[in-house]
């Protein structure tokens, strides 16, 4: 008996050239007609899966051709900008970009910066400082990719935290001296380190640097911030004080006048954090050890202003990389600016404002407040345009005095401080580095007493400081203390 396609087999047998269809339930086949169908459903399906992907996908490139360039990453050190020049904003973009000129970069607020474009990357580099609990908006605008000419913009935006203070506090009653830190706007503090007679102090990212004495013989120490650990620094090996102390947080070095005990000469030396610490004295023109009057970082390098006892200024590279550069002979220096490119200097005739790079110089004046020329005090300079300054202003009659705090930008002078009662007495001042805050210590009357066995900067009792904005004028904080440290 010949085995018929319906009997058992499961679609082995054929007939009349009919194909099984594997995925029927039971044993069906198709004809060869059936199947031509079939095939041509298939490659109808298959026509349509990719229309419609090559009709997205250039919907894709469509839409990437008209819109431009789109912005990804942003990176930015929200900390370092306000602490030191120099620093980026790197706007990450999804196609290789063309050329982006500053004239199409717009920061708010506004600040210095240069622009550069590599890649995919657009850098903005802030050339000074920014502003502490501020919120920036970089618009990068006609941005097109190295393939195309359409454009598109690029925006970024972030945030600058607050601003953290750290002020010396005299001790009393027999109590030790501290060094405090807290925010600008609140009563929290944390003492960092207390001992007897705290001289000085600079704070760098992790720690800060201490200076003590006895009265005698000075001690360095670096203290962690949380005052967990405290290392002993080296000075001179020779009995002595540290008179002036200093430091550039960027680079990590120390500096700091120390006059031996049998001695009534200083001598100025440098102390890298990194590396070995040893201590060396700076050398001067001559190759010998300088001995100055007055001197000065340049803030964010490893360089300082020095005038030696002849009233030679000269720029000393503490690395030893390049040689000393002669600047002029002045009679005071009067500080160099927070950007480091300016140094202010009084010679015997008048203040001269003295360009670093070129060695240039052109006089300066204070300008009138209220009218009133003033008389000229100590200064701190922002820029080669702009300082702040304590000045004194003649009554009418010329017979008393109001003393301020002006910020001078070389036409007209505007009050940022006096003290509030005519007995007041301004003690000093400091200002933030990214020149935003103005820091005045003050007593009440010119009677208070001081003690001055401290070897460096004593300071009225029960001195107060006051933190204003420059911008403004406005007081945004007072405390007890002085020597403000951002």
């Amino acid at each position: 008996m010949t085995r018929t396609s319906t009997e058992g087999g499961r679609g082995r047998g054929t007939t009349g050239g009919a194909t099984p269809d594997p995925f029927a339930s039971d044993p069906v086949f198709l004809t060869e007609e059936d199947a031509r169908e079939a095939g041509a459903r298939w490659r109808t399906r298959w026509i349509a899966v990719v229309t419609v992907l090559a009709v997205l996908c250039a919907a894709f490139v469509g839409l990437t051709y008209f819109q431009g360039p789109k912005a990804g990453e942003t990176q930015v050190d929200t900390t370092a900008v306000v602490e030191r020049p120099g620093q980026q904003l790197r706007v990450f973009a999804n196609q290789a970009l063309a050329h982006v000129d500053a004239s199409q970069v717009v920061v708010t607020p506004a600040a210095a910066f240069t622009v550069q474009t590599s890649g995919d990357v657009v850098a903005v580099t802030f050339t000074g400082r920014l502003a502490y609990d501020t919120d920036y908006h970089v618009r990068i605008g006609g941005v097109s990719s190295v393939y195309q000419r359409q454009t598109s913009t690029l925006e970024a935006r972030f945030s600058t935290p607050p601003a953290t203070l750290y002020r010396l506090v005299r001790g009393t009653g027999g109590a030790d001296d501290r060094i405090e830190r807290a925010g600008l706007r609140g009563s929290d503090r944390t003492t960092v380190w207390s001992a007897p007679r705290i001289q000085a102090y600079e704070v760098f990212d992790s720690a800060v640097a201490v200076v003590t004495d006895d009265g005698a013989q000075s001690s360095l120490s670096l203290v962690s911030l949380d005052g967990a650990a405290v290392e002993t620094l080296p000075v001179p090996d020779r009995p002595g004080l540290i008179t002036r102390f200093a430091a550039d947080r960027a680079t990590t070095t120390l500096a700091f006048s120390f006059r031996p005990t049998d001695s009534d000469v200083e001598t100025l030396y440098t102390l890298p954090l990194q590396g070995q610490r040893a201590v060396s004295p700076v050398l001067g023109l001559s190759g010998q050890p300088v001995e100055p009057t007055d001197w000065a970082f340049v803030p964010g390098e490893d360089v300082v202003v020095v005038q030696a006892v002849d009233d030679s200024v000269s720029v000393i590279d503490l690395s030893g990389v390049d040689p000393v550069r002669p600047v002029g002979t002045y009679s005071l220096l009067q500080g160099v600016s927070l950007d480091g490119t300016t140094l202010i200097a009084a010679s015997a005739i008048a203040s001269m404002v003295v360009d670093l790079a070129t060695g240039d110089e052109r006089p300066r004046a204070p300008a009138p407040v209220d009218g009133v020329l003033p008389f000229a005090g100590p200064l701190v300079a922002l820029d080669s345009d702009h300082v702040v300054q304590q000045v004194s202003v003649p009554s009418d009659d010329g017979l008393t005095y109001r003393t301020l705090v002006v910020a001078d930008d070389g036409t007209t002078s505007r009050t940022l401080w006096q003290p509030p009662s005519a007995s007041g007495v301004v003690e000093g001042f400091d200002v933030s580095p990214n020149g935003q805050y103005l820091a005045v210590q003050s007593v009440g009357d010119a009677t208070t007493p001081t003690d001055y066995s401290y070897t460096i900067d004593p300071v009225a009792d029960g001195v107060t400081t006051t933190i204003v904005d420059i911008a403004s004028g406005a007081v945004v904080a007072s405390y007890e203390g002085f020597d403000t440290t951002w």
